[in-house]
């Protein structure tokens, strides 16, 4: 099936070309404490408006108003690639919160889908951008334990003190007390007699943030908030590319080549 954020992030064209018409009939209003469903109000994200919709219980933003407004510097690939590294899903609205999102000018009249994602989730990828990736506040000698189910399965501790780089060796495994980094971890694994063989679902160095987990299925706010920032570090891709060489260079190299060959032929020859 074709994903809901790609598709409504794939409007950012359609959507700078239109004029959103707000509805003034019903103004907006902030998000107060006991949200109706439905209820459309008006967020600050960054310091600018978002229009946000009670979903489930639960305020969420328009992920192609973000994407046309905060994130207009960067492609629908960059956009969709880290939210989907950040684990970030998104809700479809039903076509009644479609028309809401209409008239409320977060998404323009022809659109037929929106993604949905929540004020906290937005934050999340806003700041993956934006802002600056630095360590969350967490008390010292603090320590995340995590799992993973690829292979046999293992525990550890993530230490965000060590995570000061891409490759950091910041996870002890609770079975070896050996270190790993986060996407070596998901390929390390120990067999127990308690331990079910789970085929990896295509891991790779680059998933562990979908791969690794907390151990606590219920974990406290501020513990799941400190992790998804962790998860946020190093995950801009900031690698340069190695450009290929130039086809001037490459006939220079070349006739280099001949040379040093027709030089050596004829050497042969004398001898």
């Amino acid at each position: 099936p074709t994903d809901v954020c790609a598709l409504c992030v794939g409007l950012r064209m359609e959507h700078m070309a239109r004029p959103l018409v707000r509805d003034s009939s019903s103004p907006l209003k902030d998000p107060g404490p006991g949200l109706k469903p439905n209820q459309v109000s008006e967020t600050s994200l960054y310091g600018v408006p978002i229009v946000s919709l009670v979903i489930d219980g639960k305020e969420r933003l328009c992920l192609a108003q973000i994407s046309n407004t905060l994130l207009k510097n960067y492609s629908y690939n960059e956009i969709h690639n880290r939210r989907v590294a950040l684990g970030i899903t998104c809700v479809q609205c039903t076509p009644v919160q479609l028309e809401l999102l209409r008239r409320a000018g977060a998404m323009p009249i022809s659109s037929r889908r929106c993604g949905m994602i929540t004020k906290r989730e937005a934050e999340r990828l806003c700041k993956s951008f934006l802002g600056e990736h630095s360590p969350p506040k967490l008390p010292e000698n603090f320590a995340f334990d995590v799992s993973h189910d690829c292979a046999w399965g293992c525990r550890g501790s993530f230490i965000p003190a060590r995570y000061n780089s891409s490759r950091a060796k910041c996870i002890k495994c609770s079975m070896c007390s050996m270190y790993f980094s986060p996407n070596k971890f998901i390929f390390h694994s120990h067999r127990t007699p308690e331990a079910r063989y789970l085929q990896p679902d295509a891991a790779n160095f680059n998933s562990w943030r979908r791969h690794l987990r907390l151990t606590d299925k219920k974990p406290a706010d501020d513990i799941s908030h400190a992790w998804e920032d962790v998860k946020a570090m190093f995950n801009g891709g900031s690698r340069k590319r190695t450009l290929p060489p130039s086809p001037l260079k490459i006939s220079k190299i070349s006739v280099y080549i001949f040379l040093v060959l027709k030089y050596v032929n004829k050497m042969k020859q004398e001898i």
